[in-house]
């Protein structure tokens, strides 16, 4: 079968059936896809080091914080979020915190019709830092995401969405609800570590910050 056209880097509109038909595409195995009623975007820039660098340094970050929390936390590198016909979503990070249910590790996405959404979406921005924080921060917010994070990994600066209870929308806030006691600060500090002297010194930074 024909790979369906596309616009890359664009959002542009579609039915569901052409969407799927691109998800499923071998050849677009490495490309993110986004899909928010009735319009797709198609993402395929090479990961750069300074997104791969900040992505692997916050799953880091969040992990070692769970643990000196005692929350439990389930994290997923580019998860397929799927609300079948409606809405879909490929964050760079997912985090599952203090949420019952263990999902079935298995190659489907991962359905939100029967699984509830992640307590955090994580976007790493190198090239789609516009669009991290405007469409796909809609988009989060319509599939239920508490709370949405936009690392803009060429100036390191943090921003966190929470949502907003009565509108339903993720509004900016000052400091982490679902991890409580993280800011962006904190968390900009850490990538800085890391970038600079290693991913140990990232980790003991956010250690000490408890003590």
């Amino acid at each position: 079968m024909k790979t369906p056209a596309f616009v890359q880097d664009a959002w542009v509109q579609a039915d569901w059936k052409t969407f799927l038909a691109l998800a499923e595409e071998p050849a677009l195995g490495l490309a993110k896809l986004y899909y928010n009623h009735g319009w797709m975007r198609v993402e395929m820039s090479p990961v750069g080091p300074a997104h791969a660098r900040d992505n692997s340094l916050l799953a880091q970050i969040v992990g070692v914080f769970a643990l000196t929390r005692d929350l439990r936390v389930e994290s997923y590198i580019t998860p397929s979020l799927r609300a079948s016909g409606l809405r879909e979503a490929q964050p760079d990070l997912a985090f599952y915190i203090e949420q019952s249910g263990v999902l079935a590790l298995d190659t489907r996405p991962i359905d939100l019709g029967t699984t509830e959404p992640p307590a955090l979406a994580v976007e790493v921005s190198a090239t789609t830092l516009d669009d991290d924080l405007t469409a796909k921060r809609e988009l989060y917010a319509r599939m239920g995401v508490q709370e949405y994070w936009v690392v803009n990994a060429r100036s390191v600066r943090v921003n966190m969405f929470g949502r907003a209870e009565q509108s339903g929308e993720l509004a900016s806030i000052a400091a982490s609800r679902v991890l409580i006691g993280l800011t962006p600060a904190i968390i900009e500090e850490a990538l800085r570590l890391g970038r600079s002297e290693g991913d140990a010194a990232a980790l003991r930074y956010i250690l000490a910050l408890l003590r």
